[in-house]
């Protein structure tokens, strides 16, 4: 039996600080999630236009 899976999906505009700490802590609640109900999870980060380095943060992720 697979798991049911929950996608967050992320806006994100010049966010390049923020990303790893939100990855963080949502591994957190999701670890915590999947132990209790058997769920997953997927994020799904969406740039709106960064001027930053948010694309190439949210291929690292990506990329793991």
């Amino acid at each position: 039996m697979s798991k049911e899976l929950i996608s967050i999906v992320v806006p994100c505009f010049n966010e390049e600080e923020a990303i790893p700490f939100f990855v963080e802590e949502m591994n957190k609640t999701a670890d915590s999630m999947s132990e209790k109900y058997g769920v997953e999870f997927e994020y799904i980060f969406v740039d709106d236009g960064s001027k930053d380095k948010t694309a190439r943060v949210m291929k690292k992720y990506a990329d793991k």
